[in-house]
């Protein structure tokens, strides 16, 4: 394989998570950074922050690959110490695959059902990016594997004392997603997190939850999406930055 350029990895990922069925609140593909540049190394990570910067810069890396868009609302400046004065500053291409990479088939709500041990895996609905799964264990046991195969240390979950069977899986933030999943006839909402009111408005609804956190339940296609550009750009130096942005303090 010849040389490698920015425009020849966002073309890959966007014949697997098309950026065009991203949702229309998103932000996403090449946010910073020449479609013509060329590439030998990547950093991917869930967040393009000023560590993972750092990170590319040690490594040589040219192209960072993040899930959360490093741009998002509209920017009124971009001041000296921020990330993407940074990327600009070192000469560094960002590409961003959010909910284009939530929804695509292999894409982030699809490997946390596979994780979660889940079968007959569904689409959620055609407006929706999660997914529909089902299995027969008890809500207790759910939880315990849910905490195992994320790796985390805690999370919140409201047990409505309903049979576990259908489950709406939606990684991230799904606290808007309740009447969703009440719809679809799910018993129970595995996702990253909610807010308080959500929280008391599932458990209005009888519907069991599960949040296992909105990194955990996102990063999770960082490795899988490193394993698939480094099978298809075989020359490339590809790695991956673990940052969770906080940490659990259990007693």
């Amino acid at each position: 394989m010849g040389n490698i350029f920015v425009k020849d990895i966002y073309d890959h990922i966007d014949s697997f998570a098309p950026f065009s069925s991203a949702m229309s609140f998103d932000n996403v593909g090449l946010l910073v950074g020449d479609y013509g540049a060329s590439v030998t190394k990547i950093v991917l990570a869930l967040d393009i922050t000023k560590n993972v910067i750092e990170e590319a810069k040690k490594t040589g890396a040219e192209l960072i690959i993040s899930h959360h868009p490093v741009i998002f609302d509209p920017l009124k400046s971009v001041d000296s110490d921020s990330v993407v004065y940074g990327l600009c500053r070192n000469g560094l291409n960002a590409i961003c695959a959010h909910t284009n990479l939530d929804a695509a088939n292999g894409g982030v709500n699809d490997i946390l059902c596979t994780a979660l041990e889940l079968e007959n895996i569904q689409i959620w609905e055609p407006e929706n990016i999660g997914r529909i799964g089902y299995t027969n264990r008890t809500f207790g046991d759910l939880v315990k594997l849910t905490a195992n195969k994320l790796g985390v240390k805690g999370l919140n979950y409201i047990d409505c004392g309903r049979p576990c069977h259908k489950i709406a899986v939606l990684g991230g933030s799904g606290g808007s997603d309740i009447d969703f999943a009440v719809s679809s006839g799910a018993d129970t909402l595995i996702t990253g997190e909610m807010k308080h009111n959500q929280y008391i408005y599932a458990k209005d609804r009888g519907l069991n939850v599960i949040a296992a956190g909105h990194f955990d339940t996102e990063y999770i296609i960082i490795p899988i999406l490193a394993d698939i550009l480094s099978y298809k750009f075989r020359t490339l130096d590809v790695s991956v930055f673990y940052e969770p942005p906080y940490e659990i303090y259990t007693v």
